[in-house]
């Protein structure tokens, strides 16, 4: 605490039925303005001065523009600057009934999911009907004046199908969309699946993505090369996972009120990691057995931060393994997701799944900003390509 990044499921409903879903349905209501009122009024005195607010779900757009903006007028009333963003199929998208709010609400902060295998996302079972109406709104949203982020999750595969957005991407030109790759992870409608994509094949689907950006320099971004690029030439972050330390800064709150450090282990739905619910007022203080105290007004949002699950979570950054801390890439790792490391059942200081993925990109990346390879990019990115090669080089000495 304080809370810098607050993800708001006020809805797991959706109207999409993808096979793959981490968060589907579970039959908890959705979120009132009035349950909206007494979260904010929980949460005020624990934020930053600026947070930023994403609306998640399930599909958050079924709560209709109305709830938006009227979310928006009561945290302006009550002197809490919110940075509203949302993450969206966009399915529901059409201008005279969203456009305001994705400006002036969002402000143009927008996210949605698009992923290689059209078969996964569906609608009523149909995926032809969800790959339609997906670009249509994609077309409408960016025709309004918007940039989205279109976020791709990878299994192993669909790896080489990766330069598939990135060609989609760069025939927009340079008013379209940037993208991120993710690894896809067992969770929800996946869960029993295992590790879905290898590390050594999600960090070479990375590296080659990353020279083609290198060679061809298109408009758009691509994540999380740029957030680890940014890394290595000693910039701070607040997009996980390479915050530090997530545990007292992220808080994921469900429909239901139930409160988790950030949206994968709200996904994982694991009594272990949830600190209690926001809007009972329960606060978890034993997962075995589970032992509930509950707690009022401005006591709430304290009591949970000091959960054990919250604890525990905020104790990773001590906690990693020896060898990430003599690691050549630990200054911009930091010891990789703490979600991962538990959901690969190797504990809360367990090592990090996906670390020789990371290797992998970092070698490459330190490699380009020493040749100079990188100069193009670290330039859009406001670093001084001198200033960065100086770092990588002074930690290759020290090393």
């Amino acid at each position: 605490m304080p809370y810098s990044v607050v993800i708001a499921k006020p809805t797991k409903n959706c109207n999409a039925d993808c096979s793959y879903c981490s968060a589907p349905p579970d039959g908890a209501d959705k979120w009132s303005l009035d349950d909206f009122k007494i979260i904010l009024n929980r949460l005020k005195g624990n934020l930053t001065p600026k947070v930023d607010w994403i609306w998640h779900g399930g599909e958050p757009m079924l709560m209709g523009p109305e709830f938006f903006r009227a979310c928006a007028e009561y945290a302006e009333s009550q002197g809490v600057k919110l940075n509203f963003a949302i993450q969206t199929n966009l399915l529901g998208y059409n201008s005279a009934r969203w456009r305001d709010v994705f400006e002036n609400v969002f402000e143009g902060r927008i996210s949605t999911s698009f992923d290689p295998y059209k078969k996964y996302r569906t609608i009523k079972g149909k995926a032809d009907t969800y790959d339609r109406m997906f670009w249509r709104a994609m077309d409408d949203v960016i025709a309004d004046g918007f940039r989205p982020l279109v976020i791709g999750v990878y299994d192993e595969g669909a790896a080489d199908r990766a330069m598939n957005i990135f060609d989609r991407a760069k025939a927009y030109g340079n008013y379209g969309f940037d993208i991120r790759f993710n690894y896809a992870y067992p969770a929800g409608r996946a869960r029993e699946s295992g590790m879905l994509i290898q590390p050594q094949t999600y960090g070479k689907m990375l590296i080659d993505l990353y020279d083609r950006w290198l060679k061809e320099v298109p408009s758009f971004n691509i994540t999380p090369l740029d957030q680890m690029l940014s890394k290595v030439a000693g910039f701070r972050t607040l997009l996980c996972p390479w915050t530090k330390s997530c545990g007292g800064k992220f808080l994921t709150i469900d429909p239901d009120g139930s409160v988790f450090n950030c949206s994968e282990f709200s996904d994982l739905a694991d009594p272990a990691h949830r600190f209690g619910n926001i809007l009972t007022g329960g606060v978890q203080v034993s997962a075995q057995p589970v032992e509930v105290k509950f707690y009022t007004g401005a006591d709430v949002v304290p009591a949970l931060a000091s959960s054990p699950a919250s604890r525990e979570i905020i104790g990773r950054n001590r906690n990693v393994p020896p060898d990430c801390k003599t690691c050549r890439h630990f200054e911009e790792c930091q010891g990789g997701c703490a979600r991962d490391a538990v959901l690969f059942e190797r504990g809360m200081g367990g090592k990090f799944a996906y670390c020789q993925s990371w290797k992998m990109v970092f070698d490459r990346l330190k490699e380009s900003v020493v040749t100079g390879e990188a100069d193009p990019f670290l330039y859009r990115l406001g670093i001084d390509p001198v200033s960065a090669r100086y770092r990588v080089e002074a930690s290759r000495g020290a090393a």
